[in-house]
């Protein structure tokens, strides 16, 4: 039988099905946007960025005498490829002798899969963009709790369906051993896999997933509150604080806004994300999205989880529009025997070369991905404090 090496395709193809397969957070939630980035000749590299363009939203109007065009207020988002993951292995002649099974076995399979764990923890980090936060005390730790939870995300959540509940392991290990989670008679056969395979299952309208890739962040929410000024109305208009706009106008701040602060102004139904610190005497507090409700006059702003000291983030509530990935085609060498593969949005590059210098032959597997929040509305945070 020929050594593995006589057939580079065979090993780019072997690669990307093991990439795949251990992807975790990266494939359960995330829309592929790859496409955008290889509409043109490959050539794209670490740095490379494209504009990601969300769902706007509109006010609804009442007509009376006239039509009032609103512009599209799409969130203005970009994505970078910001990795280029590599692993570069030594091969000698005993690997060069191996068939494709056994060089799969030695070499390609742990070296795609710790690239996929790369991946993981790269997207999972993105998850902490999110707009929404739920706080809780013990997290889970009743039906109820997790039905608050549910509601936070019915908040911030644009559709109901396909929905996903990650969470780190701790939290899978709490869930796994309460009642409530793993009855048979609470859950039907959801409860019974719950128990029997440790499989978690869907509840209460989520499917639920683990990751030991989980992002870790400890946030502590600031302790400012003011008042919406949105100015003196022009013809029944505000100035201020209009739709589509990226800072929050305010009367004179008190205590602190922290960046990534997520800031509840009353009558929105979602909460806002502070771009910078704003301190005391502050009368604007730059947003990382544009307003995209109208905003009453006068109306209190405060910033969510306020006076909590925050342990964990303990896992998210999103779906598969919430985060963007892409994996951009990597260029395919042309002095070297390579493979280029690219399956369901993925991409790997394998490249055999020989380094007069060091006078060793290196297998080479590497690819690029980046990531982002698409929509951070969708995005539930879950915070024990």
């Amino acid at each position: 039988m020929p050594n593995a090496f006589e057939e580079m395709d065979s090993i780019g193809s072997e690669a990307l099905v093991h990439l795949e397969d251990g992807l975790n957070i990266t494939k359960l939630a995330a829309k592929d946007i790859s496409s955008d980035f290889n509409k043109t000749a490959d050539g794209y590299a670490k740095g490379s960025t494209v504009r990601i363009v969300t769902r706007p939203e509109y006010e609804a109007k009442e007509f009376s005498t006239a039509i009032e065009p609103q512009e599209s207020r799409e969130s203005k988002r970009s994505l970078t490829v910001e990795k280029l993951f590599d692993i570069s292995v030594e091969i000698t002649a005993k690997e060069k002798a191996m068939n494709l099974s056994s060089l799969s076995e030695q070499v390609i399979k742990p070296a795609a899969y710790k690239l996929a764990e790369a991946c993981d923890i790269y997207v999972g980090s993105k998850i902490v963009e999110g707009a929404g936060n739920y706080y809780s005390n013990d997290i889970f730790a009743s039906a109820a709790d997790m039905a608050l939870a549910r509601d936070a995300a019915n908040i911030q959540q644009l559709e109901l369906d396909g929905r996903f509940c990650l969470v780190n392991t701790a939290l899978e290990a709490k869930l796994l051993g309460l009642t409530y989670f793993n009855t048979f008679t609470n859950r039907g056969e959801d409860g019974a896999r719950v128990f029997r395979e440790g499989n978690m299952g869907r509840g209460l309208g989520m499917d639920f997933y683990s990751s030991v890739n989980f992002p870790v962040d400890g946030h502590t929410p600031g302790d400012g509150s003011t008042t919406v000024d949105s100015g003196t109305p022009v013809s029944g208009i505000y100035p201020n604080n209009k739709i589509g706009d990226t800072s929050l106008v305010v009367d004179s701040t008190s205590g602190t806004f922290n960046a990534g602060d997520r800031i509840k102004v009353a009558g929105l139904k979602r909460p806002l994300i502070v771009a910078s610190q704003v301190v005391a005497t502050g009368t604007a507090i730059p947003l990382v999205d544009p307003i995209t409700e109208v905003i009453t006059d006068g109306a209190a702003v405060t910033v969510v989880g306020s006076g909590l000291t925050v342990s964990t983030l303990d896992g998210a509530i999103f779906d598969s529009q919430s985060l963007a990935i892409a994996m951009p085609v990597l260029d395919k060498p042309s002095d070297k025997p390579a493979s280029v593969v690219s399956n369901n949005g993925y991409s790997i590059r394998v490249a055999m070369g020989y380094d007069m210098n060091t006078k060793k032959e290196t297998l080479s597997l590497d690819l690029l991905i980046g990531a982002k929040a698409y929509d951070p509305r969708r995005i539930t945070l879950l915070r024990n404090y």
